[in-house]
């Protein structure tokens, strides 16, 4: 070192790298403290949205049935009071029901924070895709048993008023059985015996015709229905023991596309006519799950709030959320219940009368009786599933004159086929049994569901709707499946 100066070279050097170590530790330290001030804000913002989440599911609220008086409440949750592990339906729905009324429960749950919510659960749809058949003749039978005014002659024929030889009619199909075995359009051209084919008892017919029709039956008065073109008419022959019951070709033609004939019976017999529409309702339920509303971006609703407000408009809820600087979501997956027995509720696609498992079978002679309060004319619809097997009973007319039609398919031979019965009210009543309303009674472990799917010219409250004896007692309730979604943000 010369004499003057102060610090030799290494030791420049060594103040040097003191400075760039104190350098680099100061800002190392900022950083850490940056991270962890960073990663703090993350927690906070994370945990507003899990225990957002956690006081909503898991607790039922306070008070417990909060759903039903929201008025009172204190602490909102959605965990159904008799089962730890599921949701409570019904608290789902009050949520966005009642929302108005939460206002500053929702702010200090999300401490003071800005956040939407969407629910997507499991559920039924039903749909009816066409009109219910109109009845002109159900079951109606045509008894003559002995001479004169107790025989009977019937015909249907294009004629109102047909003699000796009636007028023939078109058919678009025709389904024939006949000794035990099965003829379908053409087919029936072999049986053709002397221009006509001899029917029986026990023999089936059925055909639709193509143009409209008069069904004849004369004895010591003259029944005479008009029956409109493309409907279906079904005769059964009970008995037949003197002039016979025939198609008669005589006058018509037997042959691909076109098949024209007349019916003729004369003499002691007894058939049973039906005649209804050539049109059936197809009736489909599907249930689809959580996460297929999820896919689809179809919640079961939404709510968003905002600064204190609530907001339905979705361009308005985007630009709160690109102003924030961060956005934390959060989602989860549960089981809800949904016991359902509200014979009183209004008509719904989606939500149902009665839905659950039935614990046992129902009762021999169980019964669902839908009564009308109301003299004008309208009409209901109601949707019925046992199992997978679904059937539609519409209800029509007034107090004073009431029918219901009950159609349903049946698989016969691999062929889809339609059924259909027609009922006749009685002071303002229809009573169907349960049997045929669900199909059977065979409802032991199966789900059952009914739907007051459609109400046209009546008040709710002018329709009552029972099962008799009551089932509540058989039904478990139903869980399903649920997602909630929660977005947190910060629109200050």
């Amino acid at each position: 070192m010369r004499k003057g100066q102060l610090l030799s070279i290494d030791a420049l050097l060594s103040l040097v790298i003191v400075v760039m170590v104190v350098g680099v530790v100061m800002n190392t330290n900022d950083m850490i403290r940056a991270e962890i001030t960073n990663l703090l804000d993350w927690y906070d913002r994370a945990n507003i949205a899990n225990n957002m989440l956690d006081v909503l599911t898991k607790n039922p609220g306070y008070p417990e049935d909060w759903e039903e008086n929201v008025s009172g409440v204190k602490m909102i949750g959605l965990r159904h009071g008799n089962y730890s592990y599921a949701l409570d339906y019904e608290k789902i729905l009050a949520l966005n029901r009642s929302k108005g009324n939460l206002t500053e429960i929702f702010d200090q749950l999300a401490r003071g924070k800005d956040f939407m919510f969407e629910f997507y659960v499991s559920k039924f749809n039903v749909s009816v895709k066409g009109r219910f058949p109109r009845v002109y003749l159900y079951n109606k039978t045509f008894k003559g048993l002995g001479p004169g005014a107790e025989t009977v002659n019937f015909v249907i024929s294009t004629d109102d008023n047909p003699g000796m030889d009636p007028d023939p009619f078109s058919v678009s199909y025709i389904y024939l059985r006949h000794s035990g075995n099965i003829f379908i359009n053409e087919e029936i051209c072999d049986l053709i015996s002397g221009n006509r084919i001899d029917l029986h008892q026990g023999d089936y017919l059925k055909f639709v015709v193509a143009e409209p029709v008069y069904v004849l039956a004369r004895r010591a008065e003259q029944e005479k229905y008009l029956i409109p073109s493309n409907s279906i008419i079904e005769i059964y022959i009970d008995i037949e023991v003197s002039k016979g019951f025939q198609m008669n070709f005589g006058r018509g033609n037997c042959e691909e596309g076109d098949i024209r004939f007349s019916i003729t019976g004369h003499g002691s017999l007894i058939i049973t006519v039906s005649s209804y529409d050539n049109t059936f309702p197809n009736l489909t339920s599907t249930y689809n799950r959580s996460r297929d509303f999820y896919d689809l971006s179809e919640p079961l609703y939404t709510i968003a709030f905002i600064n204190k407000t609530f907001v339905e408009d979705e361009a308005t809820i985007k630009a709160s959320m690109q102003r924030s600087p961060w956005i934390e979501p959060v989602e989860r997956t549960f089981v809800f219940l949904r016991p359902v027995y509200n014979l009183s509720a209004g008509p719904s696609d989606e939500e149902p009368l009665v839905y659950g498992f039935m614990k046992y079978k129902v009762m021999d002679g169980e019964v669902v009786r839908i009564k009308v309060n109301s003299s004008s004319y309208g009409n209901l619809t109601l949707i019925s599933q046992l199992g997978t097997e679904i059937r539609g009973f519409f209800v029509y007319g007034n107090q004073s004159d009431l029918n219901a039609t009950l159609v349903w398919y049946e698989y016969e031979n691999e062929t889809r086929t339609q059924k259909l019965k027609s009922y006749k009210g009685f002071n303002g009543t229809i009573t169907v049994p349960f049997k045929e309303l669900f199909g059977s009674t065979d409802t032991q472990n199966k789900i059952l569901l009914l739907w007051l799917y459609s109400l046209e010219g009546w008040s709710r409250d002018e329709v009552e709707i029972e099962f008799i004896p009551e089932i509540r007692y058989m039904l478990e309730p139903k869980f399903d499946d649920a997602i909630i979604k929660l977005l947190v943000w910060d629109d200050r």
